[in-house]
């Protein structure tokens, strides 16, 4: 694949993730594997190799997406196995196709027991904090209150447009009471708080969290103040490599002005040290942090 179609794929990658959270990015992502898959028009000779070029420029992505690597790494392992020189290409796209289908699910299901594993840390009269939440943390607060009827209350920290107006919608729908304020001005709430929800993009080999911008931040003050900080994430989020290795994307942009120029050095990600987390949530209930 071209530099250019690379660095476009990633760029669309890192806005999907900021809009929609990784979750949801991984599940399309290996949803328009599929449908490239059916849409191929290739000799059995080329097919194979195709396949496995897409998946390794995916799990180059910038920042790299874990969970999607995790399954990736499933997938290439499965495909070496399964095919055969005798395979059409057509036999070639099902087993493709159905190994894909396969990992969407496995994804799906660590994500329902990550979520019914997390109703457990949540009380009547919690107020708890959310920043950028994840999939699973919107479903989490969704569903205590659709299914256990547990009354709290959520302060939802603005700090990314979109994904504030995706979590408001699904605490409205779910008639949650919530207040919005700007992440820069936790410290004017955080009294009242006496919890505070986190997913993560990834959990790294040297024990750092790679989350959205921002959280890092929030985390902080949590920490210093008291309040216990709840890491919710399956084990597909954790990386074997250490936060250095992860690919964060660097953006340089220039600034200029009559009589001043300068340049700003963004990030994607935040990277947040294990220690400031309180309860670590999986897919298999909580784990300690010692062993995570």
């Amino acid at each position: 694949m071209k530099i250019k179609n690379k660095e476009n794929m990633y760029r669309l990658f890192r806005e999907l993730s900021d809009v929609s959270g990784i979750a949801e990015m991984t599940v399309t992502c290996l949803n328009s594997f599929i449908e490239s898959i059916r849409q191929l028009k290739c000799s059995r000779e080329y097919c194979e190799k195709l396949y496995f070029e897409l998946s390794e420029t995916v799990r180059q992505a910038q920042p790299h997406i874990v969970p999607l690597m995790h399954l990736l790494d499933m997938f290439e392992k499965e495909m070496d196995v399964k095919l055969k020189s005798e395979m059409t290409v057509e036999e070639v796209g099902r087993v493709a196709i159905a190994s894909l289908q396969d990992k969407i699910a496995k994804f799906k299901n660590n994500m329902a027991r990550v979520t019914q594993n997390g109703l457990n840390y949540i009380d009547d009269y919690d107020v708890i904090i959310v920043h950028s939440p994840s999939a699973v943390v919107t479903n989490i607060l969704v569903q205590a209150k659709e299914k256990m009827g547990k009354q709290f209350s959520v302060i939802i920290l603005d700090h990314n447009p979109v994904r504030t107006r995706k979590t408001v919608q699904a605490l409205r729908d779910a008639r949650i009471d919530h207040i919005i304020a700007p992440a820069h001005n936790l410290s004017h709430y955080i009294e009242g708080a006496n919890k505070m929800f986190v997913g993560a993009l990834t959990i790294t080999a040297d024990r750092q969290i790679v989350a959205p911008t921002g959280t890092a931040g929030t985390v902080s003050l949590c920490h210093v103040n008291g309040i216990p900080v709840h890491l919710f994430a399956n084990s597909l989020h954790y990386s074997h490599r250490n936060a250095l290795d992860q690919e964060i994307y660097r953006s340089k942009e220039d600034t200029r002005s009559a009589n001043l120029d300068f340049s700003i050095i963004t990030h994607s990600h935040d990277l947040i040290s294990l220690d400031l987390i309180d309860h670590i949530i999986t897919e298999d209930g909580e784990t300690m942090k010692k062993s995570a």
